[in-house]
C-alpha cells in the first residue's frame, strides 16, 4: 500500500511540472582588487593610511560573462562592525558609472573602517534596478580601541558631544591602543555597569598616563559580573584589568555606552582575578575659568578648551577643587542630584554648574549639610546629558575616599 501511494504522488508530481525560460541579463557584481595588493589577514592588519582602494568592477550574466548592455551606475558601501555605512537607502559613499557593464581602476576612499571590511556595490539607486549586487573580499584593519569608539570625527560638529563614530556598530576590543606597554583598567563599578580606562603603562609598571577619549562605559543592565578562580560568579572591582570586551555601540542621551556586552577580565597563572588600584587613572582637573586658571570647560564648542573636554573625559574621573554646593532643588527630590558651583560662586545662579549622584556610594554624605559651603575637593566619574544644545553633566563619586569635606 505504501508503495502504491508513493508511485501514485510521483505521477501527479510529474504531471505538474513545467520548464521556464533561463535567467538571462545582469547577474553578479565581479569585484578585483587592485590596491592594495596585500589585503591583511587575521593576523597582519592594514595600516590605517591603507584606506586608498583602486578596483575594477564587471557586471557578468547567468553564464558568467560579461553583459555589455549594463550601464546603469553602481553605488558604494562599505561593510564593517556588522552593517553598513552608508545605511541602505542614505547617500552611497561613491556612486560610479559603468560603461560597457566595466569600470576600471576606479579609486576609492574608505572613511576610518576597523575589522575586516568589504566594499558592497549595487545600482538599487537607479530609476530602473536591475539589483544587480557584488562584495569585494575582506581589507583586514585593526580591531577598534576605546579612542577609536569615542573620538568624534570632528570635535567643532554640531553632533561632537552625542554621537559616537561607530554609532550602531558591533565592536570588539581586545587590545591597548599603547600597544604591550597598555593596560584595560576597570576605574568604576556601579549597579548596572562599569567604566573601562585604557591606560599606558610602560612594562606594566608605573607612572600610568592616560588621554582623552581613551575610557568608556559598558553597560551591564544588572552588577558586572565574571567567573572567578573557584568557578563562583563574583562582581568587576575597581582596579581589575580586563583582556578584552566586546558588545553594541548606542548613545543614551549623549552618554556612549556599550550594550548587550561580554566582558573577559585578566587572570594571572593561577587563575586568579589581576587587580591593581594603583594602575587607576589620575583624575584631570576641570578648569572653570576662575581667575588664573588658562581655561574653562564651560567655554563653547568653538573653543578647544571648552565644553569639549566633558567629551574627552566622558566615563572618567574628573577632580573638582573648592566648589561651592549649591541650594537643593526638585532635581535632588526627585533623581537625587545635587548641584556643585565649580566657579566658587555662591549663588549658583549661572548654567556653569555641576550635578553630583552621591547617594549608593557614599551613604553617609548629606548634602543638605553642605548647602553653601565650599567643598575642597570632589572626584567622580563624569557622564553627560546632551540632547541637542541641552548639556547636563553629572559626576558619581565612587567612594569615601573621592570626597573631601569642608
Amino acid at each position: 500500500m505504501k508503495t502504491s501511494i508513493a508511485l501514485a504522488a510521483l505521477a501527479v508530481l510529474a504531471g505538474c511540472t513545467d520548464q521556464r525560460k533561463p535567467i538571462t541579463g545582469p547577474s553578479t557584481i565581479k569585484v578585483e582588487i587592485v590596491t592594495p595588493v596585500d589585503l591583511g589577514s587575521t593576523t597582519q592588519r592594514l595600516d590605517d593610511t591603507a584606506r586608498t582602494v583602486v578596483v575594477n568592477l564587471s557586471v557578468l550574466d547567468a553564464d558568467g560573462t560579461l553583459d555589455t548592455s549594463f550601464t546603469n551606475d553602481l553605488q558604494t558601501y562599505v561593510n564593517y562592525l556588522g552593517t553598513l555605512t552608508p545605511y541602505l537607502g542614505a547617500p552611497p559613499l561613491q556612486t560610479i558609472p559603468m560603461v560597457g557593464g566595466k569600470a576600471t581602476n576606479v579609486t576609492i576612499m574608505l572613511p576610518p573602517v576597523f575589522g575586516p571590511t568589504t566594499l558592497w556595490f549595487d545600482d538599487g539607486q537607479d530609476p530602473e534596478p536591475t539589483h544587480v549586487t557584488g562584495a569585494s573580499l575582506p581589507l583586514w584593519f585593526h580591531d577598534p580601541y576605546i579612542r577609536d569608539i569615542q573620538m568624534p570625527a570632528s570635535e567643532t560638529a554640531l553632533d561632537a558631544l552625542s554621537r559616537s563614530p561607530l554609532q550602531n556598530k558591533n565592536i570588539d576590543v581586545n587590545a591597548s591602543r599603547y600597544g604591550a606597554d597598555g593596560v584595560l583598567v576597570v576605574s568604576s563599578v556601579f549597579a548596572q555597569g562599569y567604566t573601562l580606562q585604557d591606560m599606558n603603562c610602560p612594562g606594566g609598571h608605573l607612572p600610568c598616563t592616560t588621554g582623552p577619549y581613551d575610557s568608556i562605559l559598558i553597560f551591564t543592565f544588572s552588577a558586572p559580573q565574571y567567573t572567578n578562580d573557584e568557578n563562583r560568579i563574583d562582581i568587576l572591582s575597581q582596579g581589575q584589568q580586563m583582556v578584552r570586551f566586546n558588545g553594541g555601540v548606542s548613545e543614551f542621551d549623549g552618554l556612549t555606552e556599550i550594550g548587550f556586552p561580554q566582558n573577559f577580565p585578566k587572570f594571572d597563572a593561577q587563575k586568579h582575578a589581576v587587580i591593581d588600584t594603583t594602575l587607576e587613572p589620575v583624575p584631570v582637573k576641570l578648569q572653570a575659568g576662575r581667575s588664573g586658571e588658562p581655561d574653562n570647560w564651560f567655554a563653547p564648542l568653538s573653543d578647544p578648551q571648552g565644553i569639549i573636554n566633558f567629551e574627552r573625559y566622558e566615563a572618567a574621573p574628573i577632580e573638582i577643587d573648592n566648589a561651592v554646593v549649591c541650594p537643593l532643588d526638585a532635581n535632588y527630590t526627585t533623581y537625587k542630584q545635587w548641584r556643585l558651583d565649580p566657579a566658587g560662586g555662591a549663588g549658583c545662579t549661572s548654567k556653569n554648574v555641576l550635578n553630583v549622584i552621591s547617594s549608593g556610594a557614599i551613604s553617609d554624605l548629606d548634602p543638605a549639610t553642605l548647602v553653601g559651603k565650599t567643598v575642597p575637593r570632589l572626584v567622580g566619574i563624569v557622564r553627560p546629558v546632551s540632547i541637542g544644545s541641552f548639556n547636563v553633566w553629572i559626576v558619581y563619586p565612587r567612594s569615601s575616599a573621592d570626597v573631601t569635606l569642608p
